[in-house]
């Protein structure tokens, strides 16, 4: 999970930094973070891009570019789906983060707020893993997450393991068995059997032939010809109330 903290103040910056490493590590400690600082929202603005962050913490007062704008900004770059929370030291402007969906927010500083700054990230990462289900994967003698949206499909190699292969490319080889894995996926709506033991993610179908799906990368995966209508219909439906 990629977030950004961004406040002009260094030591309120490094502050944020050093409680939010201490809860992650002590809450989520399964988890993968990558934590930037930015003390100049202009710095910020700069490397944003539509995806890049799970998470956008802003102080809200900031010279040149305050928090509320930053705010607006990454909306009307078309970001709906980041979580932005504020930092403020006045809690006279939260009803403006309203304007701009934000998830929460905490006052400065920080170290007179300890609790309350752990209870608002325990509310906004909860938040965030609904908006943003994965699942945990066997690699060797790792474990990862890999979120649900970045799952081209999953299937089995001929060696009988099960392989994930994800939107950007790459591919993890798991210790995970299909069928503890199946339930998880099928359970969320965009994902379709459509072959025994392959599972396709249908955010990802370019197109739909008569006997396979092409993905948005090129892939060709196979329907059953045994489930062919009970698949079509399942499809048919996933996009007509998407």
């Amino acid at each position: 999970m990629n977030i950004a903290i961004v406040d002009d103040d260094i030591l309120e910056l490094n502050a944020a930094k050093t409680y939010l490493n201490n809860y992650l590590r002590e809450n989520w400690s399964q988890k993968d973070f990558n934590i930037q600082t930015f003390s100049a929202a202009k710095d910020f603005l700069d490397i944003f891009s539509v995806g890049a962050f799970h998470l956008v913490i802003l102080d809200i007062a900031m010279p040149e570019i305050n928090g509320f704008q930053v705010a607006q900004i990454i909306r009307a770059r078309g970001d709906d789906d980041v979580n932005i929370v504020f930092l403020t030291n006045n809690d006279d402007f939260i009803l403006n983060g309203y304007r701009v969906f934000a998830i929460g927010y905490f006052m400065k500083p920080i170290s007179n707020h300890v609790d309350d700054f752990n209870a608002t990230f325990e509310h906004v990462f909860r938040k965030i893993s609904e908006k943003n289900p994965e699942i945990d994967l066997n690699i060797g003698r790792e474990k990862i997450s890999v979120l649900f949206r970045n799952i081209l499909y999953i299937d089995i190699d001929y060696r009988h393991r099960l392989c994930f292969y994800l939107a950007d490319g790459k591919k993890f080889v798991t210790n995970n068995n299909y069928s503890e894995i199946q339930p998880v996926l099928l359970a969320d709506e965009r994902f379709l059997e459509c072959y025994h033991r392959i599972i396709i993610n249908m955010d990802y179908v370019k197109f739909m032939e008569s006997d396979d799906f092409t993905l948005l990368d090129g892939t060709s995966i196979p329907i059953s010809q045994r489930k062919k209508k009970e698949v079509k219909v399942k499809f048919m439906r996933y996009f007509a109330h998407k």
